[in-house]
C-alpha cells in the first residue's frame, strides 16, 4: 500500500476512485430499490398505510444508523491499519467492533418495542396511521439484534477496500426482501394479505438471513476482514476506548440527522396525510440521488483512511478532490432530471393524484440540492475516513439544529405553509453545510486527526 500510495498518479487514483466508488454505488441502489418497492408496493394501500410506513420505517432505520456509527470508528483504525498493512490490528480492531455491535443490537431490540407507543403518539397523526407504524416498527425492531452486525460487518469490509462483498450481501438481503414484500403485502399462493405488517415481516426476514451470511463469511476468514469468534468473548477496553472516541461524533451526527429528521417529520405531518404522504415520496425520489453521493464517500473515506496510514498525506488529499469532482458531474446530471420530469418520478410511488402533485413540487425544488449535497457527502466521508469525524457532526448539528428545524417549525406550525416550502429550506441548508466542509477540508488540519 505504501508503495503504491507514493507512486499515485492522477490516472491510478481515479481507478481506485472507481473501483470501490461502483459497488458502494449498486449497494446503495439496492438498499433504495427496496425502500422505492416499498413506497411503491404500501403506497397503492392508500395514503394512510403509506404514512404508517413512512413513520415507522424510518424511526426503525434512523435508529440502527446511529447504533451503526460505532461502524465509523472502527473503519477509520482498520483502514489505517490496512494501509500500515498491519493485518493482526485490523483483525482486533473488527472483533471489538463486531461484539460491541452485538450488544448494541441488543439493547435497540428491547429499547424499541417499549418506547414505539409514547414515540409515535408524539406525531399527532392519525390514531390509524399510529397503529399501523407502531406495528410495522414492533416487527423489524426484533432483527436488529442481527441487523446491526451485518451494518458494522460492511462498514469494516468498506475500509479494508473490499467494497464488492457488501454488494453482493445487498444483492442477496434485498431480493429476499423484495420477493417478500410481494406475497407478504398483497398475498400469493399459501400466504394471506399481511398489508404492513407483511412488508415488516419481508424487512425483517431478509435482513436476518443477510446477517448471518455476512457473519459466516468474517468467521470463515474469507473475506478482506476475518473476525475469530473466540474474540468476540474478549473485552480489549483500550481498543474499544478507540473505536468509540472516533465513533462516538459520528453516532452523535446520526443521532443529530435522526433526531431532527423525525422532527421535521413530526412537523410536516401536522399539515396533514396527503402532505406528508407526498413528503415521504419526494424523500424517496431524492434518496436515489444518495446512491452516488454515498459511494463515493465510501471511496473518499477508505482512501484518505489507507493514504493517511501509508503516511502519504498529498495523495490522500487529492483523493477527496478527485473523488467530489466526479460526485459532482453524477449528482449534478440526476438533479437535472429531478427538475424536468417530477411529476413523472412522483407517480412512480404514488397513483393519489394529490400526493403526485405535491411531491412533484418538492422534488423539483430538491433537485437544486444535488451539487451541495454532492460536496458534503464526499468531503465528509474524506474527513470521517481521516478520523476527523468531530466536525462533521458539528456542522451537521448547526444545520439542523440552529438553521432548518427552527425555520421548518415556522412553517409548519406558525404559518401553516405548502409542503413544499419545507424542502426550499432543505435546499439553503445543504449549501451551508457544504461551504463549512470545503472550508475545513482545504485547510488540511483533518489530516492530522489523532487515531
Amino acid at each position: 500500500m505504501a508503495k503504491a500510495a507514493q507512486g499515485s498518479r492522477p490516472s491510478e487514483l481515479s481507478r481506485r476512485i472507481w473501483y470501490l466508488a461502483w459497488p458502494a454505488i449498486l449497494e446503495m441502489g439496492l438498499h433504495l430499490l427496496v425502500e422505492v418497492v416499498d413506497t411503491a408496493m404500501v403506497g397503492r394501500l392508500g395514503a394512510r398505510e403509506l404514512a404508517a410506513v413512512a413513520l415507522g420505517g424510518r424511526v426503525v432505520f434512523s435508529v440502527i444508523f446511529v447504533f451503526a456509527a460505532v461502524g465509523t470508528g472502527a473503519a477509520a483504525l482498520v483502514a489505517r491499519a490496512v494501509g500500515a498493512a498491519d493485518r493482526e490490528e485490523a483483525q482486533r480492531t473488527a472483533a471489538q467492533a463486531v461484539t460491541l455491535a452485538f450488544l448494541l443490537g441488543l439493547i435497540m431490540a428491547v429499547g424499541g418495542r417499549v418506547l414505539a407507543g409514547p414515540l409515535f403518539r408524539l406525531t399527532q397523526a392519525e390514531p390509524a396511521v399510529q397503529r399501523l407504524a407502531r406495528e410495522y416498527l414492533g416487527i423489524v425492531i426484533l432483527s436488529s439484534v442481527l441487523m446491526l452486525p451485518l451494518f458494522v460487518v460492511n462498514a469494516l469490509l468498506r475500509s479494508a477496500g473490499d467494497t464488492r462483498t457488501p454488494l453482493i450481501l445487498a444483492a442477496f438481503t434485498n431480493s429476499l426482501n423484495i420477493a417478500g414484500d410481494y406475497v407478504l403485502i398483497f398475498g400469493g399462493g399459501p400466504f394471506p394479505a399481511l398489508g404492513v405488517r407483511g412488508a415488516a415481516v419481508a424487512t425483517a426476514g431478509a435482513q436476518l438471513a443477510g446477517a448471518l451470511a455476512a457473519l459466516a463469511l468474517v468467521f470463515s476468514g474469507r473475506g478482506a476482514i476475518q473476525v475469530r469468534p473466540a474474540r468476540l468473548l474478549t473485552w480489549d477496553a483500550p481498543r474499544v476506548r478507540r473505536i468509540l472516541r472516533l465513533g462516538t461524533p459520528a453516532a452523535l451526527e446520526e443521532l443529530t440527522y435522526t433526531v431532527s429528521s423525525l422532527a421535521l417529520l413530526f412537523l410536516v405531518s401536522r399539515l396533514g396525510t396527503v402532505s406528508l404522504a407526498a413528503h415521504q415520496v419526494a424523500l424517496t425520489v431524492e434518496g436515489l440521488s444518495f446512491m452516488p453521493g454515498w459511494g463515493f464517500a465510501i471511496a473518499a473515506g477508505t482512501l484518505s483512511g489507507q493514504y493517511l496510514g501509508a503516511r502519504d498525506p498529498e495523495v490522500a488529499f487529492q483523493s477527496g478532490w478527485l473523488t467530489a469532482r466526479y460526485c459532482l458531474r453524477v449528482m449534478g446530471s440526476m438533479g437535472l432530471v429531478f427538475f424536468l420530469a417530477p411529476r413523472f418520478l412522483a407517480g412512480l410511488f404514488t397513483a393519489e393524484p394529490g400526493v403526485a402533485a405535491l411531491a412533484a413540487a418538492c422534488i423539483r425544488i430538491g433537485a437544486l440540492e444535488q451539487v451541495p449535497i454532492a460536496f458534503e457527502m464526499v468531503l465528509s466521508g474524506s474527513l470521517r475516513g481521516a478520523g476527523d469525524t468531530r466536525f462533521p457532526f458539528l456542522v451537521s448539528a448547526f444545520g439542523n439544529w440552529v438553521f432548518r428545524l427552527p425555520l421548518v417549525y415556522l412553517i409548519t406550525v406558525v404559518w401553516v405553509l405548502p409542503v413544499w416550502s419545507v424542502w426550499v429550506i432543505t435546499v439553503l441548508d445543504w449549501l451551508i453545510r457544504a461551504g463549512l466542509l470545503f472550508t475545513r477540508y482545504r485547510g488540511r488540519r483533518w489530516m492530522a486527526a489523532r487515531v
